[in-house]
């Protein structure tokens, strides 16, 4: 049997590391042959996704090589890199992937000897590693959906839509982009344009946020329209624009497909009580994984982790945390990618039946829905209760178990689409708000049912109009004379303080608030 031989991609700066390899060629340096060299100009031009791309494709490993700090041709270039290479591998220390696989070097023009050396311990550390078990799983199922275009149709009730357009003027997206329109959309499928209707970027634009539904008098599904479109357009390999380079939809691929234990509790200390005993089981979700993605918007989404183990424990419940749950699926069913969401969903509904668990908590709207409304449909059955915590929590203040002093704070709320349209609850975070001494609620013109969305769903088709929406949330936000903007899902914050942090030179309205997650504020609020 061969010897296994590592795959290796290297990105290398033109003006220093690809420089030295060159040298390494013309002296006769000998080093391996194993690597793949793709040259780019800095090596601040490599983004976090162009690294997991190259391991989900199959790379046994990945180095990321340029220039020594303070001798970068663009001055600071190197030093972007360093700061997304560290990104990237807390995210593949908690996907479980060894850290030999994913290597910064600097090395300079005339270190030939030192590029060739570094390839050699490289290949020696890969090679007792053994090859990335991503080689195998690399290839995506190109199945055809088992659905067609006439059975979304009718299935979504599609074929009654009466063109009349009440969904294109409520639909978010449509007011700031009139190229946009659900009508339109259902108009093209219906005609059996199935290649222009696939090939439309902007099928991705939909929110799934359900404003539409308010309005439709034929009760057309129109975000379940869309879903199913997209599966199709997924089949066909046409996508949205992906946010953030697509490296979160990267890291959810290599999460379903990843045989690896993660290591994904290294946040939790000896604070807050959990239980491997405990039949109550507290979904973490993604918050681990958005942690080193967001810090550069001085945002920690565990903050909304230990904020709700705080409340539960706070309540008398150790909940168990499964080091080894993986991604709801959310943000993978909604781009279309039905294949990675049904590993996902898999894969979770097993370790949740394994764990024996009779009730699941849950801070993230996504999850939640996604638990309630898409693992069934899907064929995925949990038997056990499932509440969003401020449910759990609400439930709790008539048996006044529930102590919190005096927050002197007026604040306003934002309705999450997931949590309100999609699953109707409005009352539990509002009853919580209130329960909280001095807090003063004001509502926002648009609130509840009429809520607007924070401007992007599965993190894709993030553009202009997206940021439009989210500065005009925000102003009216403001508008109500709240100092804090409380809401119930990590996203909603992620958008809201990216908006503020991307405001322009312009400067543009005052769009300034504090954006906090409701599970925090009642966590700080706890006698």
């Amino acid at each position: 049997m061969a010897e296994f031989e590592p795959r290796i991609i290297v990105f290398a700066c033109n003006w220093c590391t690809y420089a030295a390899a060159d040298i390494a060629g013309t002296n006769r340096i000998q080093y391996p042959p194993n690597v793949r060299i793709i040259r780019v100009m800095c090596s601040g031009m490599v983004a976090p996704e162009h690294i997991s791309l190259a391991l989900e494709s199959g790379a046994d490993g990945v180095l990321v090589a340029g220039c020594h700090p303070g001798d970068c041709h663009y001055i600071s270039g190197n030093l972007k890199a360093e700061e997304r290479v560290q990104m990237v591998s807390k995210v593949t220390n908690m996907l479980g992937i060894e850290e030999e696989r994913v290597r910064l070097k600097w090395i300079a023009t005339s270190e030939g000897t030192i590029f060739a050396q570094t390839i050699r311990d490289m290949v020696e550390e890969l090679k007792k590693l053994g090859p990335s078990p991503f080689r195998e799983s690399r290839q995506v199922s190109q199945e055809k959906p088992a659905l067609d275009l006439e059975d979304i149709l009718q299935e979504t009730k599609a074929y009654y839509c009466l063109e009349c357009s009440k969904c294109t003027s409520i639909c978010p997206v449509a007011k700031y982009d009139s190229s946009c329109s659900p009508r339109s959309v259902i108009e093209d499928v219906a005609l059996g344009l199935e290649r222009e209707s696939t090939r439309d970027k902007k099928l991705f634009s939909c929110l799934g946020c359900y404003a539409c539904s308010l309005r439709c008098p034929t009760d057309v599904d129109f975000p379940a329209f869309v879903q199913r479109v997209r599966a199709l357009a997924f089949g066909a390999d046409e996508h949205g624009c992906p946010a953030h380079g697509g490296f979160l939809h990267s890291v959810t691929r290599l999460m379903a497909r990843s045989p690896y234990k993660q290591k994904r509790l290294g946040w939790l200390t000896k604070e807050y009580r959990v239980s491997d005993n405990s039949d109550i089981l507290y979904f973490v979700g993604c918050a681990p994984y958005f942690d080193p993605v967001f810090q550069y918007l001085e945002l920690r989404t565990l903050d909304i982790t230990e904020a709700s183990l705080k409340i539960l424990n706070h309540l008398g419940v150790e909940p168990m945390l499964l080091p080894d749950e993986k991604c709801c699926g959310h943000d993978a069913l909604w781009t279309g990618d039905t294949e990675t969401f049904q590993r996902l969903a898999e894969h979770n509904t097993r370790v949740i039946r394994e764990a024996g668990i009779k009730k699941i908590i849950f801070s993230c709207p996504e999850g939640y829905r996604t638990f309630k409304l898409d693992y069934p449909k899907y064929g995925f059955k949990l038997d056990c209760e499932l509440q969003h915590i401020s449910e759990f929590v609400a439930g709790k203040m008539g048996e006044q178990e529930l102590k919190l002093k005096e927050f002197r704070k007026k604040v306003t709320y934002q309705d999450p689409c997931r949590l309100g349209r999609h699953l109707g609850i409005y009352d539990s975070p509002r009853q919580l708000l209130q329960a909280i001494p001095g807090i003063e609620l004001a509502e926002m013109e648009k609130n509840r049912e009429y809520a607007l969305c924070c401007g992007t769903s599965a993190f894709t088709n993030c553009d202009l109009y997206s940021h439009e929406m989210r500065v005009g949330r925000l102003q009216e936000a403001k508008a109500t004379g709240a100092e804090i903007l409380v809401t119930d899902c990590p996203k909603c914050q992620i958008h809201f303080r990216c908006a503020m942090n991307n405001k322009g030179e312009e400067k543009g309205p005052d769009i300034n608030i504090e954006v906090m997650d409701l599970a925090k504020l009642v966590a700080d609020a706890l006698e």
